[in-house]
Parts: structure tokens; C-alpha cells; sequence
């Protein structure tokens, strides 16, 4: 949910009803459009009761301080994410200063670009006013728009975007780090300050239910029936046999149980190797395939933002494209890269919807081969070659305990036969290929994980705000004079 907030002149002044009619208007198409575009919004002026004044002679905008700090509470209360202050025409400073103290909010301050009215004075004034005051963080890290409603609305998709993972927990079976890799590892206190919890479960408790579900039968069985039937499944006697891709499919529907006994959790990471590739002798890679998935054997499902390794800066990235898109987040290694390539390959499975990027989940199993690792003492890959699609990449890393969130706007590339020609480890996964925004060398340079998120479609301008609300350095890769803030070069 977005407030929004209409303040107004307290003087009586020439013009007043003119100007109160105006505001009316600019408010309720405001709201309109981010109504139109998804947003629940709550009309604060109307909850004030604002509407109904203007026929009597009084004030639609909010014009005293004890309007502005019950507008404040109001939204405090209701939930919202963040709160949108319409500056249309001059209002007094401190009206939204009492605001924003009660609110405790991410706060925007908005006007449209009308030469009528004085917007562009009253956004000056109040924003230097917040940083005088200081109230809060908030006041303090306000953003200022005029004129483009576009941009509010990837303010606004920031904003809930962050309000959702602040509420929610991140789920971990397995602590990190796995395989000696130090940066898996973080300051989770710390990372509160982005995520409501951590959750870190032994994966015994996976492994415990599974025995569970093979002996008992059943829901193993269809769902082996199902995914036979749905995906091409290609059986070689030794990586992948019937029992070993059941005990794969009990592996996640153990996943599925325990998932389902803790609420409020935005994404999940299994830690797979060593103890479930080697000591338990299975991979785990039907989690990171069908977690970010909206479909399997039992029927329609969320999507839950689903990574390997127990990597918690790479499940906090994933989970935030999540949010800001709606779209299943696609996970894994950055394999290979060059000047003009990165590709990104995860070591069994990413989310199933990249095999074809179909809304119909049907078409994009289709599209999936099941078959022998390279890898683990057993288990089944799931392979498949993402189309060419426009994609948001993101990452967030940490170097020296300050954390960047790295991103770019990439181009996919085609996996063409001379490219596929040349995989050899790992050809079994499922690969992803995009343009490189920067040279090999600089790339790698500026890479703090071997993970990258993505999804399809431009999420850049929602992810500055997100970095500047969270107050972390946001690195454009496609930037040169952006990348040397963490490269330093």
C-alpha cells in the first residue's frame, strides 16, 4: 500500500477555491494512475475527510498541524509502505515535517509540472526543511519527483518492494558457508536492516522428512508420474535412475513441508553441498527448479525465490527483483564471461520458467530435459537454454563490511550451436546468456560473488531508490564512472 497526502496553503489567500479545485483534481489523478497500475492506495485526505469541506468554503489539502500529525498517524497505522506528499501549490514546511515524524515512512515529495500552481517552491522549501529538521531517517533521505508519474511508480515498486522483505524472513537449510566460499558468509544482524528475519534450519530436517515420504509412497509416485510425463526425462543408470530422481522429488516435497510451518517468508536457500550431494548422495536441484515456479505435481502454487549454497546476499537480491516485478527470479553462477558474454549456468537448476519464459507453465516443462549430473554422487539436472529476452540483473555484495548493490540492464544473448559446442563441465544445467556491459576484465573486477539475480524486463530505476532507501551505493555496471566505486580503479 502507497499513501498519499495533498497539504495546501493555511492562509486565506486570492485564489483559494480555485486553487483547492485544482488540488482535487491533481490528488484523485494521481491516485488514479497508481491505482491503474496495481497500487492499493490509501486516500489520506479523504480519511481526513477533505473531500466534503470543499463545498463549504474550507480546504481540501491538509492545513494545520493537527491534521498533519492524525494524517501521520493514519498512515503509520494502515500499513503502508510509504507515503507520497502532493505538493501542488505552497504549503507551510512544518505541516509535512509533523507528517513524516508520526509516519515514519519513506517519503516522496511530488508535483506535477503545471506553471499555475507553486509546485516547484513548495517541493524546494519543504525538502530543505526536512534536512534542516531531521526529524527521522526518513525526512532526512526523502526523494524529490516533479512531473513524472513514471518515476513515482518505480518509487512506489521500491518502496513496497523493500515494505515486503522487511516484514518477511529468509529461510535457510544449511548454514553457509558452503564450500569455503567467505563471502556466503554475512553480518545477519546487520542485514535486518533489509529483511525481517533468518530462519537457519539443519537440512537433516529436510532429509528426515524425505525418508518419510519414500517409505510412505504415494506422493512420491505421482509426482514422479507427473514430471515424467511433463518434462523429457533421459535415465542413464548411474547419475539418474528412477530411485534416485524419487529421492530428488522427496527432497523437495520435504522442502515443501517445512517451507509451509513458517510464516511470512519471502525466499528460500538450500545449502546441498557436501551433506545432500555427497553424504545424503542426492542433489537437491528440484528446489532452486520448481520453488521459483508457479506450478508441479500438486497443482498451482506461489512463487517463492529459491537460491543454492546458503547464499544470503544472493537470496536478498533475488527476493527484491521478486518483489519489484512479480516475476520468478532466475539464480546461478556466473560460468563463463568475455567481452561481449556473461553466461550464468547454477549447478542442477534454476527456475523453470526460463526455459521458455511462457506464462503457460506446461510449455515451459516442456522445453525441460531431467538428466545426469556432473557432479554429487548422484542426482538429476534440469536442463534447458533461456530465450533472448531484455533482463534486470542485480547483486548484492558486500566489500570491506559496506554493501553495493550492483546492477545493469542486460540483452540475452542465443545459445547458438557454436556456443553450446563448447560447454563441456557443467553442460547439463541450464544456461542463461546476456550481453557483457563492461569488458571481461573490468566484469570480474567489479563482481563481489560468483551468483547473479535476474528477471525479465527494465528494473533499474526502481532499484537506485531501493539502494537509496536502504542507504547502500548503487553500481550501474553499464556505468564506467559508477564501477570504480567499487572497483576504485
Amino acid at each position: 500500500m502507497i499513501a498519499v497526502a495533498t497539504f495546501t496553503d493555511p492562509r486565506p489567500t486570492a485564489l483559494s477555491t480555485e486553487r483547492e479545485k485544482a488540488l482535487v483534481e491533481k490528488h484523485s489523478a494521481l491516485i488514479t494512475e497508481l491505482r491503474k497500475a496495481g497500487f492499493e492506495v490509501l486516500d489520506v485526505n479523504r480519511e481526513l475527510g477533505k473531500y466534503g469541506v470543499l463545498e463549504g468554503g474550507g480546504n481540501f489539502g491538509i492545513d494545520s498541524m493537527e491534521e498533519s500529525i492524525k494524517a501521520g498517524k493514519l498512515v503509520a497505522g494502515s500499513g503502508a509502505g510509504g507515503v507520497i506528499a502532493g505538493l501542488w501549490h505552497w504549503t507551510e514546511s512544518n505541516l509535512v515535517t509533523a507528517m513524516v515524524r508520526e509516519a515514519k515512512r519513506p517519503l516522496l515529495l511530488y508535483a506535477d509540472d503545471d506553471p499555475a500552481w507553486a509546485g516547484t517552491t513548495c517541493v524546494t522549501s519543504v525538502g530543505a526543511s526536512l534536512w534542516e529538521s531531521a526529524v527521522n531517517d526518513y525526512a532526512l533521505n526523502h526523494t524529490r519527483l516533479k512531473g513524472d508519474v513514471e518515476m513515482v511508480k518505480a518509487w512506489a515498486r521500491a518502496v513496497e518492494a523493500i515494505d515486503e522483505l522487511s516484514k518477511r524472513s529468509i529461510l535457510l537449510w544449511g548454514a553457509p558457508y558452503t564450500l569455503g566460499m567467505e563471502h556466503l558468509m554475512d553480518d545477519l544482524p546487520r542485514l535486518k536492516r533489509f529483511v525481517g528475519d533468518f530462519i537457519m534450519l539443519d537440512q537433516y530436517v529436510l532429509v528426515k522428512k524425505a525418508e518419510e515420504l519414500l517409505k510412505e509412497g504415494s506422493r512420491v509416485e505421482g509426482f514422479y508420474r507427473w514430471l515424467t510425463s511433463k518434462s523429457r526425462v533421459v535415465f542413464d543408470g548411474k547419475m539418474l535412475t528412477p530411485e534416485v530422481l524419487k529421492k530428488q522429488i522427496a527432497l523437495y516435497l520435504a522442502s515443501k513441508e517445512s517451507f509451509k510451518e513458517h510464516r511470512s517468508v519471502s525466499a528460500v536457500s538450500i545449502k546441498c553441498q557436501p551433506e545432500l550431494s555427497e553424504v545424503y548422495g542426492v542433489t537437491a536441484c528440484l528446489i532452486p527448479a520448481l520453488f521459483p515456479f508457479n506450478l508441479d505435481a500438486e497443482g498451482e502454487k506461489d512463487i517463492i525465490p529459491a537460491t543454492c549454497e546458503g547464499d544470503v546476499k544472493g537470496t536478498i537480491s533475488s527476493a527484491l527483483l521478486f518483489y519489484l516485478s512479480g516475476k520468478p527470479p532466475l539464480f546461478g553462477d556466473i560460468k563463463y564471461v568475455d567481452d561481449e558474454m556473461v553466461m550464468i549456468a547454477n549447478c542442477g537448476a534454476s527456475s523453470l520458467y526460463y526455459a521458455r519464459l511462457s506464462e503457460n507453465p506446461e510449455e515451459n516443462l516442456r522445453a525441460t530435459t531431467v538428466q545426469g549430473q556432473c557432479q554429487g554422487a548422484s542426482g538429476g539436472a534440469l536442463t534447458y537454454r533461456t530465450p533472448k529476452a531484455t533482463f534486470t540483473v542485480a547483486r548484492l555484495v558486500r566489500k570491506g563490511g559496506e554493501y553495493f548493490l550492483l546492477y545493469f540492464l542486460a540483452e540475452g544473448v542465443e545459445i547458438t550451436e557454436e556456443i553450446e559446442s563448447k560447454l563441456k563441465w557443467g553442460k547439463q544445467w541450464p544456461h542463461t546468456a546476456i550481453r557483457n556491459p563492461l569488458d571481461k576484465e573490468s566484469f570480474i573486477s567489479a563482481m563481489g560473488a560468483n551468483h547473479l539475480s535476474l528477471v525479465p524486463g527494465d528494473y533499474r530505476e526502481e532499484l537506485r531508490f531501493v539502494a537509496r532507501l536502504w542507504g547502500v551505493k548503487a553500481v550501474n555496471l553499464a556505468e564506467r564512472s559508477e564501477v570504480r566505486l567499487i572497483t576504485g580503479e
